[in-house]
């Protein structure tokens, strides 16, 4: 009887001990509104493209993160430290990095050269996408800017617009986004074809990385699984050992966070179910990372060819009403063109306060008391409908009637590549997006959606605002050390824009908020609002 009753507890405690491990095993389960649309890093389609690269590429360096009281770990805005790189020297507009031996790609075993960086940063430039742009705010223009001097070192001239070579401020800082990532050209080279080069194609659905995640499988649609890389280079591994981002699509993410099939979300919940899961005990985070909602118009088409219109819409806004309805108090009123920490901001959309009775007079002064419109958004986070409903709402009360276009996200950037690239036409009215400039610096959001449409900016202009003084003054104070000048520079710039009020106007900060399992802790805030697995771990 003895011996039976201490096998019963030996059973017992054995299926306990394989309890725990089957728990420990258990993936990091991560909810994502949309599909993957591309791996490639020079090439990144949307917001979920860029939360997978931080985590299954790597660069010559990255983010700085600072632990905060509760838990989370804080990014410093300008700060970086070693990743493929182990040191750097700079001398004015030229930084030289020293590559860390015995780094090796993931799976191809190739060890990670000069080379490699070499031609990662040819890509950004070759390219036409993403990359492109990014590599010209941090100064990287032409293939030939980037030296591979020996197996181990990479030297990089920085020059401005016009081949000048010069100390770009945010020059280093910008080697810690995704779109520098390095890439195995050993292994990319073998699939590049002459109708396709530089091997888009291949990188949008593969990887050739060093890690600290590699893609174990992927169902389109439904799930990609993520696994950690062996024996990384760096000596840690993850404490999640698997990852899996589920797309959600329209299932019931506040069941499955309870019920405990989903651990982290930080999309497709509403202000109000962000409360609920609070309510019930889940940890609910937030953090002021420069994600903003903006709107832009077609001021190339009726009934936006009058600023006087494009200026009712801004005043007819009602902000309070969205902070505390749609986002349930999280986040603020963004009254500045650029993010609020860069030192150039003068609060220039600050005289859009919510105003009807102006908005109306403005409306009767153009000429235009009532009309319709279409109004786009992405589908994808439920807050923006809950947002363009409120917007319309308020609309509806000054005689505008904003014909709702709830669209799939990926259907909306193809729509919206489409008008900017002068594919197709049709694309008109208000557009409701949400961004994020990574550097609280006027450089980027200027060149990508103010400038006058070039090979090299306005790439995402879709309101197709054009000022020569602003392309004028962009062009000359872009790469500029004159911090006085080029600041009274970017402060009439903002001036003009919010005065056009057409391009890219600031509505909501809407930060990040993320809801996590009670017992994961480390979650990551930074410039970029993405999660960062390998810093996430059980508390």
């Amino acid at each position: 009887m003895l011996m039976h009753r201490r096998l019963a507890i030996g059973a017992a405690l054995l299926a306990g001990l394989f309890a725990a491990g089957a728990a420990a095993a258990k993936p990091l389960v991560h909810a994502i509104p949309a599909d993957i649309a591309s791996l490639d890093p020079a090439d990144i389609r949307g917001q979920q493209d860029q939360e997978i690269g931080v985590n299954v590429y790597e660069r010559l360096v990255r983010m700085k993160f600072l632990p905060q009281p509760n838990g989370t770990l804080m990014a410093d805005p300008v700060a970086v430290e070693p990743e493929l790189a182990e040191s750097w020297t700079v001398d004015g507009p030229v930084i030289t990095f020293k590559l860390r031996p015995g780094v090796k790609f993931f799976a191809t075993g190739n060890p990670v050269t000069s080379e490699d960086v070499r031609y990662s940063f040819e890509r950004l430039v070759r390219i036409t996408g993403n990359g492109r742009n990014q590599a010209g705010i941090a100064g990287i223009f032409k293939a030939e800017q980037v030296e591979a001097v020996d197996p181990m070192t990479v030297r990089i001239t920085f020059t401005d617009g016009a081949g000048t070579p010069t100390a770009v401020p945010v020059a280093l800082t910008s080697m810690k986004f995704q779109q520098f990532a390095i890439i195995d050209s050993v292994e990319v080279k073998k699939h590049a074809t002459t109708a396709d080069p530089w091997a888009n194609q291949w990188l949008m659905k593969n990887l050739a990385t060093t890690g600290p995640y590699y893609i174990a499988n992927r169902t389109l649609g439904q799930q990609l699984e993520l696994k950690a890389v062996p024996n990384h280079w760096s000596g840690k591994q993850p404490a999640f050992e698997d990852v899996v981002l589920r797309v959600i699509g329209n299932a019931d993410l506040v069941s499955l966070i309870k019920g405990g099939v989903v651990d982290y979300a930080a999309e497709g919940l509403t202000g109000r179910q962000y409360d609920a899961l609070a309510a019930a005990g889940f940890p609910v985070l937030h953090g002021e990372t420069p994600s903003i909602m903006r709107i832009a118009m077609a001021m190339d088409k009726e009934p936006f060819t009058d600023v006087r219109v494009r200026q009712a819409m801004l005043y007819a806004i009602p902000h309070d009403r969205i902070l505390k309805t749609a986002l349930a108090g999280r986040g603020k009123r963004q009254t500045c063109l650029y993010n609020m920490q860069d030192p150039t901001c003068n609060d220039a959309f600050e005289r859009y306060k919510l105003d009807l009775n102006k908005a109306k007079a403005l409306l009767k002064e153009a000429g235009k008391p009532s009309f319709a419109f279409d109004f786009w958004y992405s589908n994808a986070l439920p807050y923006n409908n809950d947002i363009a409903i409120i917007i319309a709402d308020s609309l509806k009360s000054i005689g505008v009637t904003a014909n709702l276009k709830p669209t799939p996200a990926l259907q909306l950037l193809d729509a919206f590549r489409a008008r900017i690239n002068g594919v197709d036409q049709n694309m008109s009215g208000m557009l409701l997006n949400e961004g994020v400039i990574w550097l609280n610096d006027p450089s980027t959001l200027t060149n990508l959606a103010m400038v006058t449409k070039t090979a090299t900016g306005g790439v995402t202009n879709w309101a197709r605002f054009s000022d020569p003084e602003v392309d004028e003054l962009h062009l000359k104070y872009r790469n500029s050390s004159d911090v006085a000048a080029r600041t009274t520079a970017y402060r009439k710039i903002q001036d003009k824009v919010a005065e056009a009020a057409a391009t890219a106007n600031p509505a909501i900060l809407v930060g990040r908020t993320i809801v996590v399992s009670p017992k994961i802790t480390g979650v990551t805030f930074s410039q970029d609002p993405y999660a960062r697995y390998a810093y996430l771990r059980l508390k």
